[in-house]
């Protein structure tokens, strides 16, 4: 197909996808992989550090095991970027899963 048609060549798809990518990376998420016309990308969910403090202070130390808890058990959140022929991005948030401790 020709490009009159509306059908990006590959090196135009690449670009906007790097395009893509790295306005996620400014916001945060970390490059898991890219592979063609593909990106996934993925960080962790933050905690909220300022009300965790205030709460842990105002319990006298109580609210501490609640915050261990969710450090412990962050989530991960992932994103799949996926560009097709016409350079429509498909975003895609496929189920969360835990971290993995190793």
């Amino acid at each position: 197909m020709s490009i009159e048609s509306g059908v990006l060549t590959a090196e135009q798809r690449t670009e906007l996808l790097n395009h893509e990518v790295a306005r996620f990376a400014a916001e945060g998420w970390t490059v898991s992989s890219v592979a063609g016309n593909q990106a996934v990308l993925q960080r962790t969910k933050r905690i909220r550090f300022w009300l965790n403090v205030f709460l842990t202070f105002f319990t006298w130390g109580l609210w501490l095991f609640v915050v261990l808890l969710s450090i412990l058990n962050r989530k991960v959140e992932s994103l799949i970027l996926t560009i097709d022929h016409y350079g429509k991005v498909d975003r895609q948030f496929p189920a969360s899963r835990k971290l993995c401790w190793r």
